[in-house]
């Protein structure tokens, strides 16, 4: 499979993040003071960046993806990825979680299986 670079304006970045990084957190099952305590940030600053009022750097936003077990950062900018925390049962946030975890070659094995089952 071939890697493809993708390109994210400033303005498209500006309306996807804040939104993305308040509903990773909260699948995640953090509060905003967790996270701070985590970052070594106030909470006020991790709801700063969940507003758009603020922007956190890249290296924090390479924390954030640790912490919220997210494998890449285009995760937080793509937007077919921002889940509606409201809608999804615990088993579908479970998935969530096991599929950040898992590492590449699985994460390629598990959409074959399911690209399979879907051609049933």
């Amino acid at each position: 499979m071939k890697n493809e670079k993708k390109a994210y304006s400033v303005q498209a970045i500006e309306k996807i993040l804040p939104e993305k990084l308040k509903a990773f957190r909260k699948l995640a099952g953090y509060t905003t003071a967790q996270v701070g305590e985590i970052l070594n940030k106030t909470p006020s600053a991790i709801t700063l960046w969940e507003t758009g009022k603020a922007l956190p750097d890249v290296n924090t936003l390479l924390k954030l993806c640790n912490i919220y077990k997210i494998a890449d950062l285009n995760e937080f900018l793509e937007t077919n990825t921002a889940p509606d925390i409201k809608s999804l049962a615990k088993s579908e946030q479970e998935l969530i979680k096991l599929w950040r975890c898992a590492t590449p070659s699985l994460k390629n094995a598990i959409k074959v299986i399911l690209k399979q089952c879907n051609k049933s």
